[in-house]
């Protein structure tokens, strides 16, 4: 009987050294980072930084306080708080609210 010969793998196998050392095309340039959109202090940096509203977990964070204190007052509309559907969010202005103490 004679060996089988070798199959050879579709693309998973190993790559030739003129594929390893061949540089990458080069994309269309990115507008934004050409001019310089995302550097810190930009409007559009703050807004990649900074999401519109934050999760109980987030804010609770940034309050210093339980996730789940804060749940069971949003709850019971004892401070100010948003629901995107059934998800509880807080905005930056009620994280401030609630910081100030200025709840009802």
């Amino acid at each position: 009987m004679s060996p089988r010969p070798r199959r050879r793998s579709r693309g998973g196998g190993r790559r030739s050294r003129r594929d390893i050392t061949r540089p990458l095309p080069a994309g269309p340039p990115d507008d934004d980072a050409a001019h310089g959109a995302n550097r810190p202090g930009s409007a559009r940096a703050r807004v990649a930084e900074e999401p519109l509203l934050y999760t109980a977990e987030q804010a609770a964070a940034l309050l210093q306080v339980r996730p789940s204190w804060l749940r069971r007052k949003a709850a019971a509309r004892a401070v100010p708080c948003r629901f995107v559907g059934k998800h509880l969010r807080f905005s930056r202005a009620d994280i401030e609210t609630i910081a100030e103490g200025d709840t009802p």
